[in-house]
């Protein structure tokens, strides 16, 4: 191996670890020292993972628990596990930089080597809890000595876990299905990962600790596949964890020639065949029988494929009113039994829905800058700019309206909303999705980015996180005060039906308000 060469491709593919990090580095304005922006702030973020878990750790006592020490082993492999798939696919396989190797004087063991010590480094912040997890253990059970037993248990968990996490990965990449349907397979990966992260800290956060009639805690079930590390930190000498432990590296050094000997070679065959596929035009038939606005659509629809896009569309949109979700379950809240005289309350609760899930994330807010270079190409072709944009939006809005009609009927059914209310709950989303949507179309036109090199630079544009979340917030306090307010008036007046059909007159006056505000300066300057 030459060290020096390790370094300089370990500092290259740093920058496709996390795309998203890289680009906030750069609008730092630190794109002269920006491998050492980003090593600092994996650093930092390792360092403030020790304490912050250390002192969450500290009020259980893991050796008489095992339960609870597989469990947090669980929970958080997992969560790595998400950060490795996410780290493998950027530098492995999103990159696309092993043909650009060949010509240079590089051998495959350093650049394989130097792309897997990213991979380390990437996904040391979320080993960290495991680390502390082991050391306390250890320390508890057997003092200094298990101390050092812990920060060995760790090393050998954490290089099983990766060599496991790899091959795991790379044989679903191998997989046919994978090779077929590349962008959706890597979306539906990351996906799944991203759920069971969010499944398993809302069953931490939701789950009750039993304590027993002596005023102890009870356990919880035991996760056996992580059982041998707990025996090997609480009776390292005993004949189990002794055996478990030459297991485990017996296993090592297997899965170690075996991805070297087997997986190395397999996976640099398919990433200089995706390298070579990048470099080929390839032409799309279009049926005749399509018309125009058929293609457009085609062509929309290939825009949207990328993984990365989906991941921060939905995390961006959705993360918030999921997170909300089991906090109005646990609260008990049944609608079945509402009146129908609160029909109004609905079709502002599913407009306020979709003032939560559409923001500078969502695809209507980036689908005119998704054309990039198209877009000019576009323009030229003998057809009005309008019509253009007018499919663009609509493509947009039905995929926002299909997320956000999905989620209604999901916290719809969840609250046991009666039918005829669920009907306004969804009226209202479609009016909400409608106009937010083309808001932030227009958006995207006055701050049209057709020279992005990252899709972060798309969701920045023109705000930050914080804009979003005083939106969010805002939101939910106006949408609390106006449903407040009608329902009070829906009690005090005698006429609930006469409340009802004016609020609805007023929402469908307010509509043709803002919508005629749009067609005049906007959909009309367009020619």
């Amino acid at each position: 191996m030459n060290l020096q060469q390790i370094k300089s491709l370990f500092s290259v593919n740093l920058l496709y670890a996390n795309p998203q990090a890289t680009q906030r580095q750069r609008e730092k304005g630190k794109t002269k020292n920006l491998t050492k922006s980003l090593l600092i702030q994996y650093g930092l973020v390792s360092l403030i993972m020790l304490p912050f878990f250390g002192l969450m750790m500290l009020a259980i006592d893991f050796p008489k628990y095992p339960g609870f020490f597989t469990f947090y082993c669980a929970l958080f492999a997992l969560m790595t596990f998400s950060q490795a798939l996410s780290a493998i696919l950027n530098i492995f396989y999103e990159s696309k930089d092993f043909r650009d190797y060949l010509p240079l004087p590089f051998e495959n063991v350093n650049i394989f080597a130097a792309k897997f010590l990213v991979v380390i480094f990437v996904i040391l912040p979320y080993l960290m809890p495991l680390l502390v997890l082991f050391g306390i253990t250890g320390f508890r059970a057997n003092g200094v000595i298990g101390l050092f037993l812990g920060l060995v248990g760790f090393f050998l968990f954490a290089l099983l876990f990766l060599l496991l996490s790899t091959w795991l990965i790379t044989f679903l990449v191998q997989s046919k299905i994978f090779q077929r349907y590349k962008k959706v397979s890597q979306t539906i990966l990351l996906l799944i990962s991203m759920v069971g992260i969010f499944a398993g800290i809302m069953y931490l956060n939701n789950a009750q600790t039993t304590i027993s009639a002596t005023g102890k805690l009870l356990d919880r079930g035991t996760f056996l596949p992580f059982l041998p590390f707990w025996k090997w930190l609480v009776n390292p000498f005993s004949f189990y964890s002794l055996f478990s432990f030459l297991f485990f590296i017996i296993l090592l050094i297997a899965l170690y020639y075996v991805f070297t000997l087997l997986v190395v070679p397999k996976m640099f065959k398919i990433l200089l065949e995706e390298s070579k596929e990048t470099r080929i035009v390839q032409k799309r038939k279009i049926r005749r029988t399509r018309n125009f606005t058929s293609q457009l659509r085609i062509y929309n629809l290939g825009l949207i494929k990328n993984p990365t896009l989906w991941i921060q569309m939905l995390t961006g949109s959705f993360i918030f009113p999921l997170a909300m979700l089991p906090g109005l379950l646990s609260s008990g809240l049944n609608l079945s039994k509402l009146d129908l005289k609160f029909f109004a309350i609905f079709p502002i609760i599913g407009i306020s829905l979709a003032f939560l899930t559409i923001n500078n994330s969502s695809l209507p807010s980036m689908i005119i800058s998704l054309d990039r270079e198209n877009f000019n190409y576009f323009k030229s072709l003998p057809m009005k700019l309008n019509f253009y944009l007018r499919v663009k939006f609509h493509f947009a809005f039905f995929i926002q309206l299909v997320l956000d009609l999905i989620l209604s009927l999901v916290i719809g059914i969840l609250l046991k909303v009666p039918v005829t209310l669920l009907f306004g709950l969804l009226i209202g989303n479609v009016i909400g999705v409608y106009l937010i949507s083309l808001h932030y179309f227009v958006r995207d036109w006055h701050l049209l980015n057709l020279n992005w090199t990252a899709l972060t630079q798309l969701f920045t544009r023109g705000s930050g996180g914080f804009r979003v979340f005083i939106i969010f917030f805002a939101t939910l306090l106006g949408a609390g005060a106006l449903i407040g307010a009608i329902i009070a008036l829906i009690i005090f007046i005698p006429y609930p039906l006469v409340v009802n059909l004016a609020l609805v007159l007023l929402l469908g006056f307010s509509v043709g308000v803002i919508l005629h505000f749009y067609q005049k300066n906007f959909w009309n300057n367009l020619g």
